[in-house]
């Protein structure tokens, strides 16, 4: 097979469809013959179909993963595979060791060092390592360690509240201070327990809300030279939905140029991150969330003219391009919609049809 016919896995992409089009979009700009694998346990997903080739494999969870894994690249023989799930991407660089076998194969893994997916992962411990490089993060305590935080607090206070390991804002409150002990009992009742959990509520941490207007900064480093920095793009939240930016207008990164310098260098990264970044009045910087994937807030510095796909594909090709990849407009304004698209036919339902109720 010729670099070029090397085709690309992207897995769990779910409902980011536009991450597949602009994909391919940088394989055409490139003239490469490459194709896109999708990688999916869920046969009806939006984006099982979506690609030039799809293959089931199982949840990361079951033991016939890393097998299934290896049997699509044995077949396919990428050189780039992408993961857009954070839990997958936990199995793949730290519960196992399928990312350096991968990469060892010289298959291209973008990510972050073991030690940081870890802390990427557990958001207690994330916050112990931006302070350990100087980076400006919120005072981060369990849900059992409350007093910490509230000895000093007034009633007006208001804190986040939110699961330590969770996802895309999972067991999420915003609440002052005398609503705090509630809102993380609310929270840990629907946490995702680890098994050597020994308290419920260390599984739950607490934060003081951060000063300042809330920002998405995706950092990007070299895929061939870990901690290079290449490029740094911001948007400012207007709306959020489930979790994910939903509406965001596009402001120059400068002033998040020095915590992407720092966040690249200390946690090893290759291609793209996602942070979550407060800004108060002084300018001062407050990291409260780091994702190392695309992450949702990445599509709205795309549509502004950014273009990591095609650095991602020039760089595992060998293919020289310019700097207008990380060029972008500022004040760009773009919100998210919905579409829907057939997934599967001819499925049988499961649920018996139900007779209409006429009700007097």
């Amino acid at each position: 097979m010729r670099a070029e016919d090397a085709p690309i896995v992207i897995g769990s992409a779910g409902r980011r469809l536009y991450l597949i089009d602009w994909f391919r979009t940088a394989i055409e700009t490139l003239g490469l013959n490459s194709r896109i694998i999708i990688a999916e346990n869920d046969p009806t997903s939006a984006a099982s179909s979506y690609g030039d080739e799809m293959r089931l494999l199982p949840p990361y969870t079951d033991p016939s993963y890393a097998d299934e894994l290896l049997r699509l690249v044995d077949e396919f023989e990428p050189r780039l595979l992408l993961s857009a799930n954070d839990y997958e991407l936990m199995h793949l660089h730290v519960d196992t060791n399928i990312a350096i076998g991968l990469r060892g194969r010289g298959i291209v893994v973008p990510g972050v060092s073991p030690a940081w997916q870890k802390g990427c992962a557990d958001k207690l411990h994330m916050s112990r390592m931006l302070d350990d490089i100087g980076v400006r993060t919120p005072r981060t305590v369990t849900g059992s360690e409350l007093d910490r935080l509230l000895d000093t607090a007034a009633s007006s206070d208001e804190f986040v509240v939110k699961h330590r390991f969770g996802s895309r804002s999972s067991g999420l409150a915003l609440v002052t201070a005398n609503r705090l002990e509630e809102a993380v009992i609310s929270s840990a009742k629907t946490v995702r327990r680890r098994a050597d959990c020994t308290d419920v509520l260390d599984e739950v941490i607490v934060q003081p809300r951060a000063p300042g207007r809330e920002y998405g900064v995706d950092i990007v480093s070299s895929l061939v030279d870990e901690g290079v920095l290449s490029g740094v793009f911001a948007r400012r939240k207007l709306r959020m939905r489930a979790g994910e930016t939903d509406k965001a207008v596009t402001v120059d990164p400068e002033l998040f140029r020095d915590v992407a310098g720092k966040i690249a260098r200390a946690a090893e990264m290759s291609g793209l991150i996602d942070l979550d970044i407060f800004l108060d009045d002084a300018g001062t910087a407050s990291v409260i969330d780091i994702n190392p994937r695309f992450g949702g807030g990445y599509p709205f510095v795309h549509l502004a003219g950014a273009d990591v796909p095609l650095y991602y594909l020039s760089q595992i090709f060998g293919l020289r391009i310019d700097d207008t990849w990380r060029d972008y407009e500022y004040g760009v304004v773009a919100a998210k919609y919905q579409e829907t698209r057939v997934t599967a036919r001819g499925q049988r339902s499961n649920d018996s049809a139900r007779s209409a109720v006429n009700v007097a």
